[in-house]
């Protein structure tokens, strides 16, 4: 269904801020819809008795209608409210396991309407143990029917800036909680018969739940035209813009922490990167295994696409051992997003939604995520990974087309400190070439805003940019005609540049030199040789990065864009076009030069 924006702004509420969880918890019970986080994925939710207010979740995520929702409680007095029967094996994970990361699937009561379960006798439950969303939960005092707060079919949210570029507009109110603990949806659990039925694998796993009451089976495939009973069985889920390819454990390759560890878990945020001179030779060639079909994969995939742009979603220890190669074109191709360990498949659990967030929204085309072999949590990262790379699930009719997140301004007190780095475009008299190149970047910037460090995400970066000429008189005014090709070509200005004269100040004070000819480069480099690092033409630039192309006799063709004066308007446009394309194609690549990211 079509998506509508409804609302100027939607509101985020801190997670300490009580008065405004309440004021969120009385607009839900009137019928808007609120998202709010929980221990494993962040909700968007309304109110589970009012059929209306359940169609607006539809709605803002373009869900299909025949995927049900889950109704979260904050008491394990309002089951009675929901279902109509609680059988023994409910009872026993009911005791075992809330709160906590299940959902337990039981035949609903005629109070909750059909929009909430998609036609189907039963209802699933959900008790979550987050302290925020139970407080939110408290004050509804009603159940919230919620799935994962996110465009339907993309990765699911699991932190408020996640909800925020999936959501803005199209709902009330983002509750913000911090990250989400578990990373994943929740275990769902058939217990309307005599064997608990696992529908969707998640935190508490299979031997849990053997543990608790009996060994449990395992849902297989829905069949077709049938209704599931749980999210997550039949559609499309957890996909990113880019492609994802699932990267296979060597084998003999043992997860760690694959069990469940209770509600309470924690992971931790900054895993310790291996002295690799200290590792016994068996720990090395282990760890050389599992980085291996990431780095075989990235080097086939860039001799037969040279432009292709790669993520990564691994191990510390797979990025660091990359980095050890020290083949800098295959890095300079790659966005890493490194979960922790390699082996700890509770790390990647935790980060998964949010590493293909991150990567997708580095506009990469291609993701290589690591794989693992395991039955406990492994099941469930394994569900969530197959799922995002296409391998399972279909895309329903009128589902949204998959989308990177929308970039979204952040306020300054959203990092802990600021860094900032800039770009100086050079030509020869600062009246046409490198204004135009200085507008069209600026434009960019501002369209790709926020970006971070690379090396440390807690600093916000703000990037600049400006031009000069190695000729230019002071002062001058910008070639009109080249203005107004810009505006019409680039949609920016550049009509109010006044021309800077190139010099030591201004090569000092930029951390990139970007020249529109490659003897412009060599004769700054000759001149200023301590800051000959970071100088370069768009031709050298490009072949660093390793974009190079080359002629139909094979020889390197070296980026040569005209200056268009005493042509035409359409000479002039072309060359506004060539530029612009040229530098879109290597902004990425100054991105990472500069040392930052998108975020």
């Amino acid at each position: 269904m079509e998506r509508q924006i409804k609302y100027d702004n939607t509101l985020l509420i801190k997670g300490n801020d009580e008065e405004g969880i309440r004021d969120c918890a009385m607009h839900l019970k009137d019928g808007e819809t609120v998202a709010f986080p929980t221990e494993t994925v962040y909700g968007l939710g309304a109110n589970a008795f009012d059929a209306e207010a359940v169609k607006r979740i539809f709605e803002a995520k373009g869900r299909p209608g025949d995927n049900p929702l889950i109704c979260h409680i904050a008491n394990k007095d309002q089951i009675q409210d929901i279902v109509s029967e609680v059988t023994p094996l409910a009872e026993k994970l009911i005791d075992a396991f809330m709160p906590g990361p299940i959902t337990i699937i039981m035949k609903k009561s005629e109070a909750i309407p059909d929009t909430v379960t998609a036609g189907l006798d039963t209802v699933g439950v959900r008790m979550p143990s987050d302290k925020t969303a139970n407080l939110f939960l408290a004050y509804c005092g009603v159940p919230v029917a919620a799935p994962s707060a996110n465009l339907s079919g993309s990765p699911s949210p699991t932190d408020a800036t996640s909800v925020m570029e999936d959501m803005e507009g199209y709902i009330y109110a983002c509750i913000d909680g911090g990250d989400s603990t578990f990373g994943l949806e929740s275990t769902v659990v058939d217990c309307t018969g005599e064997v608990p039925v696992i529908l969707r694998p998640g935190a508490v796993t299979e031997d849990a739940i053997m543990e608790a009451s009996t060994k449990p089976a395992i849902a297989g495939t829905l069949e077709a035209g049938a209704t599931p009973k749980a999210p997550g069985m039949k559609y499309r889920h957890y996909a990113p813009v880019a492609s994802v390819e699932v990267m296979d454990m060597p084998k003999g390759a043992i997860p760690v922490n694959d069990d469940y560890a209770g509600a309470e878990v924690e992971v931790a945020n900054k895993p310790e990167a291996p002295d690799f001179k200290e590792l016994d030779d068996d720990a090395k060639q282990e760890l050389v295994d599992i980085a291996a079909p990431f780095v075989f994969k990235a080097q086939e995939l860039l001799k037969n696409k040279p432009l292709a742009r790669i993520g990564i979603y691994c191990g510390i220890e797979v990025k660091l051992l990359m980095e050890k190669m020290g083949d800098k074109i295959l890095l300079n191709h790659t966005e890493f997003f490194c979960y922790g360990n390699a082996l700890d498949v509770r790390a990647a659990s935790h980060s998964l939604f949010t590493g293909l967030r991150h990567l997708d929204m580095q506009e990469v085309d291609l993701i290589l995520a690591q794989g693992f072999e395991g039955k406990g949590l492994t099941s469930a990262y394994m569900n969530r990974l197959k799922k995002a790379s296409g391998r399972e699930g279909q895309i329903a009719p009128g589902m949204p087309a998959p989308s990177r997140p929308q970039r979204r301004l952040l306020p300054l007190e959203f990092f802990k400190d600021t860094y900032t780095s800039s770009v100086l475009f050079v030509c020869d008299d600062n009246t046409c070439m490198s204004p135009c190149l200085e507008a069209i970047m600026r434009n960019l910037l501002n369209s790709q805003a926020p970006y971070r460090l690379r090396d440390n995400t807690d600093i916000g970066c703000e990037i600049y940019c400006e031009s000069a000429g190695l000729s230019a008189l002071p002062g001058s005014a910008p070639d009109p005609d080249m203005a107004s090709a810009v505006k019409a070509i680039a949609s920016c200005s550049m009509s109010g540049h006044k021309a800077m004269k190139a010099d030591p100040a201004c090569y000092d004070a930029n951390d990139l030199i970007l020249t529109l000819k490659d003897e412009q480069a060599f004769f700054i480099a000759r001149a200023f040789p301590q800051i000959e690092g970071k100088v370069f033409s768009l031709s050298s630039f490009a072949a660093y990065n390793g974009i190079v192309f080359k002629s139909e006799n094979g020889k390197v063709a070296s980026i040569s864009v005209p200056d268009p004066r005493g042509e035409n308007m359409k000479t002039y446009e072309h060359t506004v076009s060539a530029l612009k394309a040229w530098l879109e194609l290597l902004f990425p690549y100054i991105l990472k030069f500069l040392g930052s990211e998108r975020c």
